[in-house]
């Protein structure tokens, strides 16, 4: 679901570009180490935020149970959601 665009470097590297920011990794591992810091752990919202993103995920979860397929960004903050036990 969020899989890093791979791109090749001026010399021949791999590179690894996070999809939701920009930022450039040299390998995979510090891709994924940034995908959970930064965007899947961090759930710190004020009350309108979070009340916005509670209604999502309701709507969310009747799309799953009536087997409507989510868009990437659906998919995005349900995959958040179950990591930080919202």
């Amino acid at each position: 679901m969020l899989s890093a665009i791979r791109k090749e470097g001026r010399n021949g590297m791999l590179l690894y570009i996070c999809p939701l920011c920009g930022h450039v990794f040299v390998n995979s591992k510090k891709y994924s180490k940034h995908l959970m810091k930064s965007h899947l752990r961090n759930f710190s919202m004020n009350k309108r935020k979070l009340k916005k993103l509670s209604k999502r995920l309701i709507l969310i979860k009747v799309k799953e149970e009536n087997g409507i397929p989510l868009d990437n960004f659906e998919k995005y903050l349900n995959l958040k959601a179950k990591l930080n036990s919202k």
